[in-house]
């Protein structure tokens, strides 16, 4: 699980192990329960149309890989915390 620095926004480039499980969890460091997060996803530069899913429970984020247009290994993560 990654940690968010104290913005509201995480960059993590996906791994093979990112691909292959599917899911990446992200913990926020947020004393409430987030009210929602969006992310972006890009590759060589340019944004991709992901369309997984992105859950909050509590201040954990997670997005799991499961939509048509998946990330790869190497694509940039921005996932922004509302």
């Amino acid at each position: 699980m990654s940690n968010f620095s104290k913005t509201k926004a995480h960059v993590h480039v996906a791994t093979a192990g990112n691909v292959s499980d599917g899911t990446i969890s992200f913990n926020t460091p947020v004393l409430s329960a987030l009210k929602g997060a969006s992310m972006v996803v890009q590759r060589a530069g340019v944004v991709v149309a992901w369309d997984g899913v992105i859950a909050v429970a509590g201040n954990i984020v997670t997005v799991d890989n499961t939509g048509s247009v998946d990330w790869a290994a190497a694509d940039v993560l921005i996932i922004t915390t509302l």
